[in-house]
C-alpha cells in the first residue's frame, strides 16, 4: 500500500477502477451464432445483434452513472476507511498499545482522527526539536479543523435557508398567486370595495344635499333612519 496516499483515497481509486471496468462496452463475440439456437425462418442479422448490444450499453452507462456516482462511491470508501480504523484501534487497545501511534495513512482531513492525536510525541527516540515541531504543527491542525466545522456548520445552515427559499424562486405558483397576478381574486376584491366606497360617497352626498332642501337637519334623524338612507339603492 502506498504510504504517500490514505486509505480513503486508495479505496475510492480501487473503486472508481471497478466501476471503469463494469462500464466498459459489450461486445458479442465473433462466434456468437455458434451459441445462438434460432431458427431457420427468423435468422438474426448483425444489424439486429449490433442495434441490441448499443441499446443496452447505452443503458448500462446511465445505469452505472446513477448508482456508482461520486458520491456513492466516496461514500462507500469513507464507511471502508471508518470501518478499518475503528478495528485497528480496537486491536491496538487490546495489545495494550493504546491509540497514541500516529499511522502514515491516517486521513488527518478526519475530526475524528486529529480529535485521536497525542498531544506529545510518543517517540521516546524524538529530538527536542522534533517535538516542538510536532506540537505546532498538531495545534495548527487543530485550529484548521476548528475553522472547518465553523464553515461546516456555516454552509448547513446556508443550504437549510436556500430550502426554505426555494419557493420563492417560482412566486406565481407557490406564493399566493392572488397577491401578485394581475386578475387574482385580492385584485377583484379591490375593484368591489372601490365601487361600493364611490357608491356610499355618492348616497353620502345625495343624502346631505336632500336634507339640506327639505330643511331637516341630518342629527334630527334616528341611528336607523340614518342607515337606511344610506343603504336606499332606490
Amino acid at each position: 500500500m502506498d504510504a504517500s496516499r490514505t486509505l480513503f483515497e486508495l479505496k475510492s481509486t480501487f473503486i472508481r477502477a471497478q466501476v471503469r471496468i463494469l462500464s466498459e462496452s459489450l461486445e458479442a463475440p465473433e462466434d456468437w451464432r455458434s451459441y445462438a439456437t434460432g431458427s431457420e425462418e427468423d435468422e438474426l442479422s448483425d444489424k439486429a445483434v449490433q442495434d441490441a448490444l448499443q441499446k443496452l450499453n447505452a443503458t448500462l452507462k446511465q445505469h452505472n452513472r446513477i448508482i456508482y456516482s461520486s458520491q456513492a462511491i466516496q461514500h462507500v470508501a469513507q464507511q471502508i476507511a471508518s470501518l478499518y480504523w475503528s478495528l485497528v484501534s480496537e486491536a491496538t487497545r487490546n495489545e495494550g498499545l493504546g491509540s497514541k501511534r500516529v499511522e502514515k495513512t491516517v486521513d488527518l482531513c478526519s475530526h475524528f482522527n486529529i480529535a485521536q492525536l497525542p498531544v506529545e510525541l510518543v517517540d521516546q527516540s524524538a529530538t527536542e526539536e522534533q517535538r516542538s515541531r510536532y506540537r505546532r504543527l498538531r495545534e495548527q491542525l487543530v485550529r484548521l479543523d476548528s475553522k472547518r466545522q465553523q464553515r461546516q456548520r456555516r454552509l448547513n445552515q446556508l443550504r437549510r435557508l436556500q430550502s426554505l427559499l426555494e419557493p420563492f424562486l417560482e412566486p406565481q405558483k407557490n406564493i399566493q398567486p392572488n397577491l401578485v397576478m394581475r386578475d387574482g381574486e385580492l385584485v377583484q376584491e379591490l375593484e368591489k370595495m372601490r365601487m361600493l366606497v364611490a357608491r356610499v360617497g355618492g348616497r353620502i352626498g345625495q343624502s346631505k344635499g336632500s336634507q339640506n332642501t327639505e330643511g331637516t337637519p341630518p342629527y334630527a334623524l334616528g341611528s336607523d333612519e340614518k342607515l337606511a338612507a344610506l343603504l336606499d339603492m332606490s
